[in-house]
């Protein structure tokens, strides 16, 4: 094949493939229909001009104010946990604290930490040095109960206001925020103790058994009459004689 021949064979080629452009593509064909000009504004231009209108009308200082206010009563007064009852009688069971991994956590340089089905407990590398208290803060007779225990605990509350108690009483409480807790061990009735395993939880029925042996840990609920009100008296165990003065049943 002549160069003359291979230069035309080529050109064919590649106009079939449209990749060689001919003066009538290059043409220009003028303007076809109305167009309009972009008119959009910036977006972050938009949100600061709209945020200085907000300024200086008072509506920016209303909404920080609206969200400390939130803030601040999420904190003076949770949300109480769900599904929480006063406790009845006394019930103790255990709870074993040990996971099982479910598959291999490898470190950073993929070395195995822990193979799959391996048993972690935690008391292995820390211990319980006190117990932890369950209580409803809207009851003053739980309140009154968990502040009485002689034993070292901290108090946890699955309802009322902790930040208030905390002046009130000038001691710490916790809030269970979401439930993780009383999910975690499956807690329904307050108050209950979570204390180790293998010691007496103090407060327990008279005649309780002991708490497990090893690493386990003991949840003991402990029923907690409210007081009664000043003036009153709890309901006679017997009918009084119409001669005796007794204040009104509660």
């Amino acid at each position: 094949m002549t160069g003359r021949a291979f230069g035309l064979a080529a050109w064919t080629c590649l106009a079939m493939l449209g990749l060689a452009a001919s003066p009538a593509l290059a043409r220009d064909l003028g303007v076809r229909g109305a167009t309009w000009s972009i008119t959009e504004t910036d977006l972050l231009a938009d949100i600061e001009a709209r945020l200085t209108i907000m300024e200086r009308s008072g509506e920016l200082a209303r909404l920080e104010d609206d969200a400390r206010e939130r803030a601040r009563r999420s904190l003076e007064q949770p949300e109480p946990v769900p599904g929480i009852v006063p406790a009845t009688q006394y019930r103790t069971r255990e709870f074993d604290p040990a996971i099982v991994v479910a598959q291999d956590i490898l470190g950073p340089d993929g070395e195995v930490l822990a193979a799959a089905g391996t048993r972690i407990d935690p008391f292995e590398h820390v211990t319980l040095t006190a117990d932890v208290l369950f209580v409803d803060g809207r009851r003053e007779a739980e309140i009154a109960w968990a502040l009485a225990r002689e034993r070292p605990a901290k108090i946890v509350l699955l309802a009322g206001r902790s930040l208030d108690l905390m002046r009130r009483h000038g001691r710490p409480f916790y809030f269970d925020l979401g439930g993780r807790l009383a999910e975690r061990f499956a807690i329904r009735a307050t108050p209950t103790v979570l204390s180790p395993g293998g010691e007496q939880s103090a407060g327990a029925a008279p005649g309780g058994e002991r708490g497990p042996d090893g690493n386990r840990l003991l949840l003991t609920e402990i029923p907690v009459r409210d007081r009664p009100p000043a003036g009153c008296a709890p309901p006679p165990e017997s009918i009084p004689q119409p001669t005796e003065r007794r204040p009104p049943p509660c």
